[in-house]
């Protein structure tokens, strides 16, 4: 923590006044409030949210980069895949939180100079904050005729048929936090500890995970997240959907990989003007929070639903799979400096010691027949 960046002025106000919030909070619960409803608070409050407040998040002046922010060759490969998918779906694209907006206008743009029939691009954000951000961008970059193609929602749209893409947008769900003591599986909740914020172990062991979570060869002090809000949200999203093929893209293991005996730390991470660290309890409002997606059990909610996995594949490999090295090749290597520009990019969205293995793409199809660009070489969906 030492060698982080100090707060703003304005950063001190907000994490003082969230600060108080959950303490208020804590007080009035008894002693102790649940460690996702301190990451709601504090990355979704109206007005000091990290997301839905004053914050810049992405880009060199905010906190973090997403993929779509270092290279187009991020959307251009899901676009190609999109395209072949369309095939069998109608020409419509839903993005489930945009972020800043790069991804919808690079794939916008390429769609348009390449003749890709784009009937409508909706963006599911529920914070006002980026959607004025998102449409600031848009209606810089893209023509009248495709700006007017977006529209915003706040809700998934019912029965949609299309194409349903998700970068970084499931690992922003709040999420609790359990480690396991002799075999049990404990909450670690929020309380106060010399009037600071600090975790509190539940003294009661959880039951409900006990059917989901294999605790046999897992050590005492194991730590790891699981997120009922996420449950609950992509339940009542799988059934409301009528017809689709849904890209999620996300930092995450299958469960074998994420329960890991050596991994006992959990996942949880956040990010502070580029800098990773792991107390959530700094900074208030003015840090991302996250945390790894366990694929295997998206794949399970997917299929009671009445969906089917397609494919899941490292990042690496999607991006491969659908045409990324013919995307680098267009750049001509005696431009030395675009070219060295572009091979960097490259290799952050493809390195194992980048984005490349960490990030994974799963592919879920409801009710139609797929394509499966993308996912047809190093497909590891028996995994799952």
């Amino acid at each position: 923590m030492t060698n982080l960046p100090s707060l703003s002025q304005l950063e001190e106000s907000v994490h003082d006044a969230l600060n108080q919030r959950l303490k208020k909070e804590i007080i009035q619960s008894g002693g102790s409030i649940s460690f996702s409803l301190l990451m709601d608070i504090v990355l979704y409050d109206e007005e000091h949210g990290y997301y839905t407040g004053y914050k810049e998040q992405f880009g060199e002046s905010g906190d973090f980069i997403t993929a779509p922010m270092i290279s187009n060759i991020f959307t251009r490969c899901f676009l190609n895949s999109f395209k072949e998918n369309f095939v069998h779906l109608p020409s419509s694209i839903l993005e489930l939180g945009a972020g800043n907006g790069q991804f919808a206008v690079d794939l916008l743009i390429a769609a348009e100079k390449n003749n890709i029939q784009i009937d409508q691009y909706l963006i599911y954000e529920i914070s006002n904050n980026l959607v004025k951000r998102q449409q600031k961008i848009m209606q810089k970059e893209l023509s009248n005729e495709f700006f007017s193609k977006v529209e915003w929602v706040s809700e998934v749209p019912k029965k949609f048929e299309g194409i349903i893409f998700a970068n970084e947008f499931l690992d922003a769900f709040p999420t609790n936090i359990y480690e396991i003591k002799n075999k049990q599986i404990f909450e670690r909740k929020v309380g106060i500890e010399n009037n600071q914020l600090d975790w509190k172990e539940d003294d009661k062991p959880n039951l409900e995970l006990a059917g989901i979570i294999d605790t046999e060869n897992l050590p005492t002090g194991y730590i790891f997240e699981y997120s009922k809000n996420l449950d609950e949200w992509l339940n009542k999203f799988f059934k409301i959907i009528k017809k689709a093929m849904i890209f999620f893209v996300d930092y995450g293991f299958c469960q074998n990989e994420l329960f890991h005996q050596d991994r006992t730390e959990g996942t949880l991470m956040c990010h502070y003007k580029h800098h990773a660290h792991t107390n959530p309890f700094a900074f208030l409002g003015a840090q991302d929070i996250t945390w790894h997606i366990n694929f295997s059990h998206i794949s399970r909610l997917a299929k009671i639903a009445g969906c089917t996995v397609s494919g899941f594949v490292s990042q690496a490999n999607f991006l491969i799979n659908a045409g990324a090295l013919d995307f680098l090749s267009e750049h001509d290597p005696n431009n030395i400096s675009d070219f060295k520009i572009q091979t960097n990019a490259f290799q952050r969205l493809t390195s194992p010691a980048e984005m490349g293995d960490l990030i994974k793409v799963i592919g879920i199809v409801k009710n139609t027949d797929a394509s499966l660009l993308g996912f047809n070489k190093n497909d590891r969906k028996l995994q799952l």
